[in-house]
């Protein structure tokens, strides 16, 4: 009885790739295709998610105005009237 040699086996060339190391043309690229649906929800994530991560409101704005407030001299009529015709200017659009 004679058994034959198992063929050999180079782990340097994978199966499928010449001497040259290059891949064979039979060899399929996977792929995948997004719809523009999915583009979509993709920015809206990235969206939500840049939203989400800031800060509820800028910490230093909010002292100043709160400093300006307390101030007495802060609110005096030509701010008042210059506040009422800004408000009254955007009600009015």
């Amino acid at each position: 009885m004679m058994i034959d040699r198992i063929s050999f086996v180079n782990p340097l060339f994978p199966e499928g790739a010449n001497r040259n190391g290059q891949v064979g043309k039979e060899r399929n690229v996977d792929s995948i295709r997004l719809s523009q649906e999915a583009l979509e929800q993709s920015e809206l994530y990235q969206a939500t998610e840049i939203v989400n991560s800031a800060p509820d409101s800028r910490v230093d704005l909010v002292a100043e105005i709160r400093a300006q407030i307390n101030d007495p001299s802060f609110l005096n009529d030509a701010v008042l009237d210059a506040t009422v015709e800004k408000i009254l200017a955007a009600l009015s659009s």
